[in-house]
C-alpha cells in the first residue's frame, strides 16, 4: 500500500512514541504490557518505514538504540565497548537469509555457527582485576550502565575471586583486567519457591522470572537480593586496557580464535556457562538444533525464549562488524510465544492457608504450551482493576515461565457491552467472616483463623511432599476430616484411630493403615522439612534448611532472637522478624506446642540439614569445600553442582572453618594455605571416589 510522506511521518512518530513507552515498561519498570512478538512487530514496522523514507530516519530513533534500563539510585559507568542487542527473527526463512548474507560478505559458504539457548533474563557485565571482581554493570543504554557490583556479587555462577591460575585461560599474555558478559536469571524452581512464600505472606506474586530478575538487580536491599538467589550464565570474555578500562583488540593479541574457545576459557575461570551448546555448518543443521532446543525447553529449570546463532570464528565476527544496535554476525531466533486467546466465563474466589483471598479466572478451555488450560490466576483486585478484567471478556492467557497460567491482557475491542466487573468481597466466600487488608499488602485476607479453607490450606501444606510428605493424606481426605469435625489442626492427625478411619465413606482398612503408617514416619522426616511444614511466612524450603543448619531443635529455634536470625545466610531482618513473630505469636506457639506433644519434634534433632541434603547422609553432608586448580575430568560448575547435590557447600576461600580442599592440577596458594592449616586435601581421583560412594555416576 502506498503511503504519502506526511502519513509516514505521523505513523513513524506514533510508533516511536509507542515503542519508547514499551521500552520504559520493559527495561526500567520490569512490567511489560505486550509480548516480545508484538513489540518486535512494532519495531519491524518502524524499521520498514524508516528504510522507505530515509529523510525521516533519526539518530535517536528506537531502531538505532538499545533499550535503556538505567535507574535512579545507582551510579553509572561507561561500558568498555558498546553493549549491543541482537537482531530478532521468528521465521526460519530469515535464518536462511542471515546465512546467505554472512556467506556473501565473507566470500565463502564454509561457515560454522554456534547455536545456544537464548536466556530470557537480564544482561550484565562484570570486570575483574588480578582475578578479583571489581565492578558489575547493567546494559543501561548500551554505552553506559548502572553500577550494581554488590548485587552482582550474589549471583550464583559468579565467584568474587577466580580459580587459581586464571591467567592460563588466555592463550596470549594474560591481562591484569578483563570483562565477562552474561545473562542473569532466576531459576524456575526458585521462582516457584518465592511465589509460594509470597502467597503465604499475602504479598503480590512475582509476575515472571525475567521481571523478577530485573527488579532484584535494581533494588538497594542487598539482603533481599541474596534471598532471591539469582544465577548467571556467561557468553563473552575480553581483556581491558587497565589505563582507562577500554577494550583491547580482542584478536590482534592472539586471544580466542572461536566462540567455542571463548566459552571454554570462561569455564576454566570458574564462571558459569550454559551447558547446551551446539555447532552447525549449514542451515539444515541450524534448524535441527532449533527444533531440538525448543523440544527441550520445558525440561529446563530456567526460562529461554529462543536460541542465539553466532558465527563461530571470531576474526570473521570482526570482519562482519556491527550496526548501531546489533552485531551482524549473530541472530536471535525466537520461539513461538506461549499464549492463547479465550473467553473468561466466571471469576471464582480461593482462600489460602494464610487467609489470602485470590480471584481466579474460569476460562473456556484452550490449548496452551502443550496442555489444556481452563483456569488462570488474577492475583488480586488491584491487578484486576489495572487490567480492567471483567466476566465475559476475551482475554490473552500466557504461561511460559509464569508456571501458573495468568491473564496477560483483555482484548477490549472484542467487548459487546455485556461484560461485568467483579468487585472485591466484603466477606470471606467460605466462612462469611469479614475481610481485611493488612498495612503494606495488596491482598485481602479472611480474618477468621478457624475458617475451613484456612485450616484446609494449612493441613495441605503440612502434609505436602517438601514438608511432612504424609502418604495417604490428600486434599479430599483433609476436607472430609474437617467436615466431620475429626481434626482442627495438624496435631489432631496423630490422634486418628484405625477403626474410625476404616469406617469412613470411601475408606477401608488398607487406606487407614496407609495413612497411619505415613503419620508414623513424620517424626523421622528431615529436620528442615518439619520446619518448612510449620508454614512460617517467607520460610520456603531453602530458608528452612538454613534454619536447620543453625538450630539443633525446635526449642532453640523458637528462642532465637530476631537479630540472630537476621544474620543468617539468605534471611535478613525482614524475614527474621516474620519468623520471630510467627513462633512467638499465639497461634504459632500453640502449633509448635501441640506438635511437640504428639512427638513431631525431638529434644535433639538429627544432623542438621545442609543445603541440598534432603537425601541420605554422605561424606559431603554439611561440609564446606573449596575447589582450586584445574579439574581435568569435569567442569568446575559440574563439580560444584555435585557437591551441593550431595549435601555439601562450595566456598570460595580457605579458612579454619573449611572442611576440605579439592586440589586439581597446578593448584596454588589455596592448597598451600590448606596445608598450613592442616586441612584435608583431596586429589581429583579422591574427590571422584567420594562422589561414587555418595551414589553419583561420574564415570
Amino acid at each position: 500500500m502506498s503511503l504519502a510522506p506526511e502519513e509516514a511521518r505521523l505513523e513513524i512518530a506514533r510508533l516511536r512514541e509507542e515503542i519508547q513507552r514499551h521500552n520504559q515498561l520493559y527495561y526500567r519498570e520490569a512490567a511489560p504490557e505486550i509480548t516480545d512478538a508484538a513489540y518486535d512487530a512494532l519495531d519491524r514496522r518502524l524499521q520498514e518505514l524508516e528504510a522507505r523514507f530515509p529523510d525521516l530516519a533519526a539518530a535517536d530513533s528506537p531502531t538505532a538504540r538499545v533499550g535503556d534500563d538505567s535507574s535512579e539510585g545507582f551510579a553509572s559507568a561507561a561500558h568498555s565497548r558498546p553493549m549491543l542487542s541482537l537482531a530478532n527473527s521468528y521465521d526460519l526463512a530469515e535464518v536462511e537469509a542471515f546465512h546467505q548474507r554472512v556467506c556473501k560478505d565473507l566470500g565463502t559458504e564454509d561457515v560454522r555457527y554456534t547455536v545456544e539457548p537464548k536466556m530470557d533474563g537480564v544482561a550484565v557485565a562484570v570486570r575483574f582485576r588480578d582475578g578479583r571482581l571489581q565492578m558489575g554493570l547493567t546494559r543501561g543504554d548500551g554505552t553506559k550502565g548502572d553500577v550494581i557490583t554488590a548485587n552482582a556479587s550474589t549471583l550464583s555462577g559468579l565467584p568474587e575471586s577466580l580459580a587459581d591460575g586464571w591467567e592460563r585461560s588466555f592463550p596470549a599474555a594474560a591481562p591484569t583486567e578483563f570483562e565477562a558478559r552474561g545473562e542473569a536469571y532466576l531459576g524456575l524452581t526458585r521462582f516457584q519457591e518465592l511465589n509460594a512464600e509470597r502467597e503465604a505472606a499475602g504479598q503480590e506474586l512475582l509476575a515472571n522470572p525475567r521481571n523478577a530478575t530485573a527488579g532484584t538487580l535494581k533494588t538497594l536491599d542487598l539482603d533481599l537480593v541474596r534471598r532471591r538467589k539469582l544465577s548467571v550464565f556467561f557468553y563473552q570474555l575480553f581483556p581491558l586496557d587497565t589505563a582507562d578500562g577500554s577494550a583491547v583488540d580482542l584478536f590482534g593479541g592472539g586471544n580466542f580464535a572461536t566462540h567455542q574457545a571463548e566459552l571454554q576459557a570462561l569455564r576454566d575461570l570458574g564462571l558459569a556457562v550454559n551447558p547446551s551448546l551446539r555447532t552447525a555448518g549449514n542451515v539444515a543443521e541450524i534448524q535441527a538444533h532449533l527444533t531440538a532446543l525448543e523440544s527441550e525447553r520445558a525440561d529446563l529449570d530456567y526460562q529461554i525464549d529462543g536460541a542465539v546463532i553466532k558465527v563461530d570464528r571470531t576474526d570473521w565476527q570482526v570482519q562482519l562488524g556491527t550496526t548501531a544496535k546489533a552485531p551482524r554476525w549473530g541472530l536471535a531466533f525466537k520461539f513461538p510465544a506461549e499464549e492463547a486467546v479465550t473467553r473468561l466465563r466466571e471469576i471464582t474466589l480461593q482462600v489460602g492457608r494464610t487467609g489470602v483471598i485470590t480471584p481466579v479466572a474460569e476460562l473456556v478451555p484452550v490449548e496452551l504450551a502443550g496442555s489444556t488450560v481452563s483456569r488462570a490466576t488474577l492475583h488480586n483486585w488491584d491487578e484486576m482493576e489495572r487490567k480492567d478484567i471483567r466476566v465475559g471478556d476475551t482475554v490473552v492467557v500466557v504461561k511460559g515461565g509464569d508456571i501458573i497460567p495468568k491473564v496477560l491482557k483483555v482484548l477490549t475491542d472484542k467487548r459487546t457491552g455485556t461484560e461485568q466487573a467483579v468487585p472485591a468481597p466484603d466477606a470471606c466466600p467460605v466462612c462469611d467472616a469479614p475481610v481485611a487488608r493488612q498495612e503494606g499488602e495488596v491482598a485481602l485476607r479472611c480474618v477468621n483463623p478457624a475458617c475451613p479453607a484456612v485450616l484446609a490450606g494449612r493441613l495441605r501444606h503440612f502434609a505436602s511432599r517438601n514438608a511432612c510428605d504424609i502418604e495417604g493424606l490428600g486434599g479430599r481426605s483433609i476436607d472430609q476430616f474437617l467436615e466431620l469435625g475429626l481434626i482442627q489442626g495438624p496435631a489432631d492427625l496423630f490422634g486418628l484411630q484405625r477403626t474410625a478411619l476404616a469406617a469412613l465413606p470411601g475408606w477401608g482398612e488398607k487406606s487407614a493403615d496407609k495413612l497411619l503408617n505415613g503419620l508414623k514416619r513424620v517424626p523421622e522426616r528431615p529436620w528442615a522439612a518439619r520446619i518448612f511444614a510449620l508454614g512460617i511466612p517467607q520460610v520456603g524450603v531453602t530458608t528452612a534448611r538454613v534454619l536447620a543448619e543453625h538450630y539443633p531443635n525446635i526449642d532453640t529455634l523458637t528462642a532465637a532472637a530476631p537479630e540472630d536470625l537476621a544474620e543468617l545466610r539468605d534471611i535478613g531482618p525482614i524475614v527474621g522478624d516474620l519468623i520471630r513473630d510467627f513462633l512467638g505469636g499465639e497461634s504459632g506457639a500453640a502449633l509448635v506446642s501441640d506438635l511437640k506433644a504428639v512427638g513431631v519434634f525431638h529434644a535433639q534433632e538429627s544432623q542438621p540439614s545442609a543445603p541440598g541434603a534432603d537425601g541420605p547422609v554422605t561424606w559431603f553432608s554439611g561440609k564446606k569445600i573449596v575447589l582450586t586448580g584445574t579439574l581435568e575430568q569435569m567442569a568446575r560448575a559440574q563439580a560444584k553442582s555435585l557437591i551441593e547435590a550431595a549435601g555439601g557447600q562450595v566456598v570460595s576461600s580457605v579458612s579454619a572453618r573449611t572442611d576440605a580442599v579439592v586440589a586439581g592440577q597446578k593448584a596454588g596458594s589455596k592448597r598451600k594455605k590448606a596445608e598450613d592449616l592442616g586441612l584435608e586435601i583431596l586429589s581429583e581421583d579422591d574427590f571422584r571416589a567420594h562422589l561414587l560412594a555418595a551414589g553419583f555416576d561420574v564415570n
